[in-house]
């Protein structure tokens, strides 16, 4: 059963692409997935251990939408001339090809009787693959010493201190009590999809990517090496792993991670949408908790094939129904809003419209909106983005040292790695109540709008109401101080305790003024 579920994958994933100067590629999309040698009752056999188990948690139906196309569909394709099959998607039942030709027989791939319909997705030019290079023995020493550290951490009691460059922009989410009480054994696997990871293992503080649990995967190159392309991924992902006490902790330092690269940074087109799809199904197949997207799409090179505004109903793209699938399926999905709110377009792209979808708006580190974050609603209406959170002048690591940047793709990890310790610490919650929790702990819960969303919210108060819902037995009184506090319209004094008792509070402003 194995075996046929390895190979399965890797038939999946093989590609060899026709040597020219540019491809021409296309989705097929199929009728129905009859007569398929995969079985419901046996999902072992195209499903990973952990993929199930996640499924199970939830009362989740494997349903005929994930099993894989019909092999016998696929060879029909692939015997037409000029034709190259590169990937399938179970999720859309679909196909996607590549051609050299300008031009395919469009009408024989339609004459099939289980053809449903085609999609041109662009032609593209061809770029060589980046050369993989050796990594270097010192790297690996770093990646074991980084482990041993990790390792002789009995418990997290992180403060200001040990936080360094990187507190403010954890204190605004609240993290830090959050964080010292999931302690350093999670139990999260999150997927990052990004453009590249280039040198992600030198960043100091996330070298033991390299002998750690860590899968890489590429559907751009399908060579799944991640670590030469782009380097847009590895300041997304310090976000979250770097472990560097005394420099920069991220918000989730101790999840196990998938690195996978979806993202071509040379162009644009809908194939990009496509790699995301068949990376948010192998993130499936591997049982992944959650997805960490900084990536999203409106305008693509070829004009003709980009979205208009009213498409952003979180049901149209190819990127948004697989974030929807994705969860569907019990993955909690985190993607930036964009940075167009400072351009003609302004509004958020696509996955963030997707219902399916928690996406993540900037703010400065004082709460206020950052003029270069895409705004909302989606098209029918919905609040977008969901959240804002610190993006503005935020702290990224790399193994240069650490430097101020700004952009929704620094708020959406610092999100979703501080969102990861909610998981990890109430693993049978529902992923709708974890979102409720934090809707109701954000600033502007009582008057959402287009820029802020639901606002910044606590992630410490978060972890309160779900344990109100819980019902954590033995919980002492609770009660706790949040600097740099971010307030909008009203202030709220939460207090749990096991007896009734007199609580005095004394507010003051930042200038030290009693309230």
């Amino acid at each position: 059963m194995v075996n046929r579920f390895l190979l399965f994958l890797l038939l999946s994933a093989s590609s060899t692409l026709f040597a020219s100067d540019s491809l021409s590629y296309y989705l097929i999309y199929f009728k129905d997935k009859n007569n398929s040698e995969y079985a419901l009752n046996r999902p072992e056999e195209f499903l990973s251990k952990a993929s199930i188990e996640r499924r199970s948690k939830w009362n989740i139906p494997i349903q005929t939408q994930d099993l894989p196309v019909n092999q016998s569909y696929i060879k029909a394709i692939q015997s037409i001339d000029g034709i190259h099959v590169i990937n399938s998607s179970r999720w859309l039942n679909a196909l996607e090809i590549s051609s050299s030709s300008r031009e395919i027989n469009i009408k024989q791939i339609l004459a099939f009787d289980f053809v449903k319909s085609l999609d041109f997705l662009g032609r593209q030019k061809v770029y060589k693959n980046q050369k993989i290079e050796t990594i270097e023995d010192k790297y690996i020493q770093r990646a074991k010493e980084l482990q041993a550290l990790k390792a002789d951490t009995a418990e997290l009691m992180l403060d200001r201190e040990q936080y360094k460059k990187s507190y403010e922009q954890i204190q605004v989410l609240n993290l830090p009590e959050l964080q010292n009480r999931v302690g350093r054994h999670p139990n999260i696997h999150i997927a990052v999809f990004d453009a590249g990871f280039n040198d992600a293992y030198k960043v100091p503080g996330m070298e033991d990517l390299l002998i750690s649990n860590t899968i890489t995967k590429d559907f751009v190159d399908y060579d799944n090496s991640v670590y030469e392309d782009d380097a847009h991924g590895c300041k997304v992902l310090s976000f979250m792993k770097t472990y560097n006490p005394g420099t920069y902790i991220g918000s989730a330092p101790f999840a196990k991670y998938t690195l996978v690269r979806t993202e071509q940074v040379h162009s644009e087109f809908p194939t990009e949408e496509v790699n995301w799809l068949l990376a948010a199904e192998f993130a499936d197949s591997l049982g992944v908790d959650q997805i960490v997207s900084s990536l999203g799409y409106n305008v693509f090179d070829d004009m003709n094939l980009s979205h208009t505004q009213s498409d952003l109903n979180g049901q149209t793209s190819i990127i948004a129904k697989a974030a929807n699938a994705a969860y569907q399926r019990g993955i909690l999905v985190c993607t930036s809003a964009g940075n167009e709110g400072m351009n003609a377009w302004h509004k958020i792209g696509t996955p963030a419209d997707a219902p399916g979808v928690i996406a993540i708006g900037a703010c400065n580190k004082n709460g206020f909106y950052a003029n270069f974050s895409s705004v909302g609603p989606s098209s029918d209406g919905r609040i977008k983005p969901d959240f804002i959170v610190p993006g503005y002048q935020v702290q990224v690591a790399s193994s240069g040292g650490v430097y101020n940047g700004n952009g929704t793709s620094y708020a959406t990890p610092l999100f979703g790695g501080a969102v990861s310790n909610l998981l990890a610490l109430f693993p049978k919650t529902a992923l709708n109540d974890i979102r409720n929790a934090l809707v109701r702990s954000a600033t502007h819960r009582h008057h959402p709008d287009s820029a802020y969303g639901y606002g910044i919210p606590d992630l410490s108060l978060a972890m309160y109401f779900l344990d109100s819902i819980n019902t954590t037995p033995n919980q002492s009184d609770i009660f706790w101080m949040k600097d740099q506090a971010v307030y909008y319209n009203e202030l709220n004094i939460y207090y749990k305790s096991n007896k009734v008792q007199t609580v005095k509070l004394l507010v003051k402003e930042k200038n030290k003024k009693e309230i």
